[in-house]
């Protein structure tokens, strides 16, 4: 999110001071150490943090009539030893951490690197086990194969066979009685000469 910004009119208007009074605690606070924002053209670009030392500015020098130069002073060192606090208590609570992680010691890291090989061989073992099950389902699944591809040869064959033999009786049969057909004839033939052979003496 992008921070709000001011003009020196606005800071006039929203601390209830003259626009001269704003550009003469800003020298003042400069002269201190503290620094403003500034643009391009190098004019000062205020924030919510400054018009916070403003009031305090206009406070002070109204309750204490103190020299504007003084009260800059003032309030820049004590914003400084804000910052020297805060960054003396992140040092005291990061100290405690600092101190357990120094407490690991050589041991701990041999224990932990015998942690970590117990597991690579584990997960080794693992693999090897997943290896030897994937086998032994390919076995079963080829031996499957090979069954149904003899139990298919064994169908076609049977198949064929009743294929050949029904071939050969239908054969037989049309034989059978294509031989009867011609001796029906035959017969038919003889007993008609003999008929005529009565008859007219032949």
């Amino acid at each position: 999110m992008r921070m709000k910004e001011y003009s020196t009119k606005d800071i006039a208007n929203i601390v209830g001071i003259a626009t001269p009074t704003v550009r003469k605690y800003s020298q003042a606070l400069e002269k201190a150490g503290y620094t403003f924002i500034k643009n391009d053209q190098g004019f000062r670009i205020f924030t919510d943090k400054d018009i916070q030392i403003f009031e305090r500015m206009k406070e002070m020098s109204n309750d204490t009539g103190m020299p504007v130069d003084r009260i800059a002073s003032m309030l820049v060192n004590e914003q400084k030893n804000e910052v020297s606090d805060t960054i003396r208590i992140e040092s005291e609570v990061a100290t405690p951490l600092e101190n357990e992680l120094k407490i690991i010691d050589e041991s701990d890291i041999d224990r932990i690197d015998r942690q970590y090989e117990a597991l690579l061989k584990e997960i080794q073992e693992l693999k090897q086990m997943v290896i030897a099950q994937q086998k032994y389902i390919d076995e079963r699944l080829n031996k499957r194969d090979e069954m149904l591809l003899k139990s298919i040869r064994a169908l076609q064959e049977q198949k064929r066979a009743m294929i050949e033999e029904t071939q050969k009786q239908e054969k037989v049969t049309l034989e059978a009685a294509a031989t009867t057909e011609d001796k029906t004839t035959e017969d038919k033939r003889t007993k008609k000469r003999g008929w005529l052979s009565r008859i007219f003496g032949k």
